[in-house]
């Protein structure tokens, strides 16, 4: 999992959903730089703008577990 004991931070769905912004804050997650947080609400805005945008419903939902997780 993804932690930083320094700092956190929650992302929204405007960040989450442009794909080079949210590689890039993953990526500065992945170096533990941060440890990104979100919760349900967040996610299924997500979700309704990745359907919203053409991405089916599967590969908009694939993540769930890991959100559900995150959000804890």
């Amino acid at each position: 999992m993804i932690h930083s004991v320094r700092f956190k931070a929650v992302l929204d769905t405007n960040v989450i959903y442009p794909v080079v912004i949210r590689d890039l804050l993953f990526w500065f997650a992945h170096y533990d730089l941060y440890t990104p947080k979100w919760g349900a609400n967040i996610f299924c805005e997500w979700k309704e703008v990745m359907l919203r945008h053409g991405v089916e419903e599967g590969g908009a939902t694939d993540s769930s577990d890991f959100a559900v997780q995150n959000s804890n």
